[in-house]
């Protein structure tokens, strides 16, 4: 690793152009100017193109470990397992259980993510994703029953109290009885609200939008398929053009084809690439790991509990982008938008992360002709993940 002041690569992608043979100055972590053009560098990065560093907003764990660890060592993991696939920032996407003890894990996990999220060797964690307990178990995907709990506003408060300013966005399933309050109570604190593993109607999800959700967990999964008589979630985030759509672009959670028609009715302005990460992500074929719903194994490039389920992914940004160009054939710059600026304006964040804009952050992911990534740079640090 080392700090770098100026670095030149032969194109750079920003979310609105492609700039050749581009020179980037940094100054105090940050992107002081681009330009075009041949310049004295201290840094040349002559094969690589460069895009704003991916920003992953659903990514439970990797490399062997899950945030629900609750230790500085698998937060460290996680970070640098990340990075290597260009993640830069992410959320970090976790749970409580039911229990007396649910609420005093979260808070381990909070204080984890802060003596582990330390250092520029790893991804930053840019806040905290809840997602659940206050789910319907009707379309638990891969979790297990005991993360499954009716939302309290009480409770929630307690929430609120551990994780402080760090809770950045929270899924839940608004059909449930007392929903409203926790969705007001997260609102009024600027807490994106994400609609996810759940039944709701078309109505209902509607009615949730105009409060002021504006986000949908993993579109398609876990959640009721679009039908022409009962339009559902689907329909509802579809008809609006203020609603963020997460997605898995694995080709195992969501088909090519249903990638290109929701990039040809929603765009890459609206579409937040994920990986939705578990643990046995970046591990070897056929690996075990415990899961929140039981035993997870890799299997073929996906993650499934033993009965087939799918519990997450086996993505990294760098894969995720891969195969969202490759196999629906969605244009690169699309593509590298949905992997950091829009996820990054997703959570009102676009002035410092995931645009090539002077004044944010100096953070950049660089791939090769094969979009497999060779470095990044994480505030002003070069730091080379690829071999």
């Amino acid at each position: 690793m080392e700090k770098i002041n100026r670095f030149f690569c032969k194109k750079l992608f920003t979310p609105n152009e492609c700039i050749p043979d581009a020179v980037v100055d940094i100054a105090d972590g940050k992107i002081a100017s681009v330009k075009s053009g041949h310049a004295d560098a201290e840094c040349f990065l002559t094969d690589c193109t460069a895009v704003p560093g991916f920003v992953d907003l659903h990514i439970q764990g990797c490399g062997g470990n899950d945030f629900l660890d609750a230790t500085p060592q698998a937060i460290q993991t996680i970070r640098r397992v990340a990075q290597q696939g260009g993640c830069t920032s992410l959320l970090a996407t976790t749970t409580f259980e039911n229990g007396p003890g649910g609420l005093d894990h979260l808070r381990e996990i909070v204080h984890a993510l802060h003596d582990g999220g330390k250092g520029a060797d790893g991804a930053t964690i840019i806040g905290i994703h809840l997602e659940g307990p206050y789910l319907n178990v009707e379309k638990k995907g891969g979790f297990g029953s005991r993360y499954f709990r009716p939302p309290s506003k009480e409770e929630f408060q307690k929430v609120l109290e551990i994780t402080g300013e760090s809770l950045k966005m929270i899924t839940v399933a608004p059909e449930l009885e007392g929903a409203g309050d926790v969705i007001r109570m997260a609102l009024e604190r600027g807490i994106v609200v994400s609609l996810g593993h759940t039944t709701c109607s078309f109505e209902t999800a509607a009615g949730i939008f105009d409060m002021g959700a504006n986000h949908v967990t993993h579109f398609f999964n876990a959640m009721m398929p679009l039908h022409h008589r009962d339009p559902g979630l689907v329909g509802a985030a579809l008809e609006r053009d203020d609603v963020f759509l997460q997605l898995i672009p694995d080709g195992i959670h969501i088909h090519p084809a249903v990638l290109r028609i929701l990039f040809r009715t929603a765009g890459g302005k609206r579409i937040c690439l994920i990986t939705d990460a578990t643990a046995p992500c970046g591990m070897e074929e056929g690996t075990e790991i415990q899961g929140v719903g039981g035993l997870i194994t890799v299997q073929n490039g996906a993650v499934r509990l033993p009965d087939g389920t799918l519990a997450g992914s086996a993505l990294l940004m760098d894969e995720a982008v891969r195969r969202m160009h490759r196999l629906a054939g969605i244009p690169l710059e699309s593509v590298f938008r949905m992997a950091s600026l829009t996820p990054s304006e997703a959570l009102c964040m676009d002035r410092d992360i995931g645009s090539a804009k002077p004044g944010s952050r100096a953070d950049f992911t660089l791939t090769d002709d094969d979009l497999k990534v060779r470095y990044v740079i994480q505030g002003g640090t070069l730091i080379r993940v690829g071999k």
